[in-house]
């Protein structure tokens, strides 16, 4: 019997137990593991904010969407599942909202920047591209990948640079709750001889690469160190 073409009777078993069943299929795509969502707390000196991080796997399951919410500021990427980023969103209020895509050995950039519009591309070569490294190099973590060499942009420049990644081993970290974590420390640094000028360090949770922490300086010598935790609690 086709029950969507056949009348229910209005003291059917099935009409009585629909309502339930949607309610039930409602809830498992609602807590599906498919999204994840964390909350950070970023510290700069005696400056800190909170933001949110959410990594949304799209129904082909072979693209992550990874944004991060930082009031004023959106960054959005569309990435493999194994970390290599496709295109990136940024939006900064009021002036701000930049598009960028990698087509073939180039980045190609377009919308406004600083007020300014902004039509270029820049070209690398074959490296991946990985734009939220909070996820790319999670996903170097979980495939025990040692090394690794790729493309970022900085987004407060849209400048392309070449890095390098290094995974240096585990550590007991401290968390924002008092316990201590095991995780996998990764480093990186800028690529070729710029390398020996900057580094920063992330660490990611032993068993479930879940990004925990973050340090790094941005800016010349004297500024203050940047510090971004998992806020667990």
């Amino acid at each position: 019997m086709n029950l969507a073409k056949t009348p229910l009777p209005d003291h059917s078993p099935v009409r009585a137990i629909l309502p339930l069943c949607l309610a039930l299929l409602f809830m498992a795509v609602a807590s599906s593991p498919a999204s994840q969502i964390f909350r950070y707390r970023e510290q700069t000196g005696g400056d800190s904010f909170t933001f949110t991080w959410r990594a949304d796997r799209e129904q082909d399951n072979a693209t992550v969407t990874v944004t991060q919410n930082q009031g004023s500021e959106i960054f959005s990427s569309d990435n493999t599942a194994e970390g290599t980023t496709l295109s990136w969103h940024y939006v900064k209020q009021p002036d701000t909202d930049i598009r960028a895509e990698r087509v073939g050995d180039h980045i190609r950039f377009s919308g406004r920047f600083d007020g300014k519009p902004i039509d270029k591309k820049e070209a690398i070569d074959s490296r991946p591209w990985c734009q939220p490294l909070s996820f790319s190099l999670q996903r170097m973590v979980a495939r025990d990948q040692q090394v690794a060499s790729f493309w970022t942009i900085r987004p407060d420049t849209l400048e392309v640079l070449a890095m390098q990644a290094e995974k240096t081993g585990s550590e007991q970290i401290s968390a924002d709750n008092g316990g201590v974590q095991a995780a996998d420390k990764v480093v990186i640094r800028l690529d070729g001889l710029m390398s020996a000028l900057w580094r920063a360090e992330y660490w990611f949770r032993q068993g479930d690469h879940l990004f925990l922490q973050y340090r790094g300086t941005h800016g010349p010598p004297g500024t203050a160190e940047t510090l971004i935790c998992l806020i667990t609690s």
